[in-house]
């Protein structure tokens, strides 16, 4: 017997198509939700039961109050531990802001043997694992009889965030205009001047969005810190100090804080980079930094 292929029509064979098509995007779709609930889920969980009446963490839920947020504010030692968060985060960004800065100048201006190999030894504290890096660093201020503290964890902090700093700025620098700072040379201005005017106002944006994720990395880092802290903690080393001792709901409270405070930045931060990659005579901005001498 001879079979013949069944040919649809046109139409037919376009609604199949478009079947197929819808059938895939849905597929994709609901791969992507199963991917944000896997992730944000436990998030939103913790955030819903830090608004519960109830001690116990279970269902039925209590009537909503702002209670374990008052006790969380009224603990001395909470509030011990966010002030001292704050304080390491903006030195450690501080110190990376300016060293960041400086490393993404001299890999962007100057051309020298081993600059691959330079770029990624500055990237190793990004990828390597914050148990070896704070292990590491522990070692090394033993060795040199540097006692565990504030500076060991800035410095620990500053690890991570430098490097962070570095390749954003970098980034910004390789899309500016490199005839700016030439037509600044070119009008009478200094190095210095010309950084301050031409260079500094064309990565000011990326600068600051790089601070804010840095920042949100120094307030979140718990395994580095864990290793370079004295007697006084940061915020997360001392909520999982309650986790070892009974969990209570001030701490979903504080997982709460700290998780809406760092998106909250991470979005702020993607704003000003995308914002500012879109955004139109921003060239023409930084012209007006120019001035002659």
């Amino acid at each position: 017997m001879n079979s013949t292929p069944v040919v649809l029509p046109a139409s037919e064979h376009t609604a199949a198509v478009r079947i197929v098509r819808i059938g895939v995007k849905v597929l994709i779709g609901l791969a992507v939700i199963g991917v944000y609930l896997f992730l944000y889920a436990p998030p939103i969980v913790t955030a819903i039961f830090s608004f519960n009446s109830s001690s116990i963490q279970t269902l039925p839920f209590g009537h909503a109050t702002f209670g374990w947020y008052r006790a969380l504010f009224n603990d001395s030692q909470m509030q011990s531990a966010i002030f001292y968060s704050l304080k390491v985060a903006f030195a450690a960004v501080g110190l990376g802001a300016v060293f960041g800065t400086g490393f993404a100048l001299l890999v962007h201006k100057l051309k020298f043997p081993g600059k691959n190999v330079f770029q990624a030894l500055l990237a190793s504290p990004l990828v390597t694992p914050g148990m070896v890096l704070g292990i590491s660093l522990l070692v090394v201020f033993h060795s040199v009889s540097v006692s565990p503290g504030f500076l060991t964890i800035v410095v620990g902090h500053a690890s991570f965030v430098t490097p962070l700093i570095t390749f954003i700025v970098l980034q910004r620098l390789r899309t500016t205009d490199p005839t700016l700072e030439q037509a600044s040379m070119d009008c009478g201005a200094g190095y210095l001047r010309t950084f301050w005017h031409v260079t500094l106002p064309g990565v000011r944006i990326a600068l600051i969005a790089a601070c804010l994720l840095g920042f949100t990395l120094s307030m979140d880092e718990i395994t580095v810190t864990f290793f370079l802290a004295g007697i006084q903690g940061t915020l997360p080393v001392y909520v999982w100090g309650l986790l070892r001792f009974g969990f209570t709901p001030e701490v979903n409270a504080a997982f709460t804080l700290i998780g809406g405070g760092s998106l909250l930045l991470i979005i702020t931060a993607t704003a000003l980079l995308v914002g500012w990659g879109v955004r139109p005579g921003r060239s023409a901005a930084i012209r007006t930094e120019v001035r002659p001498t």
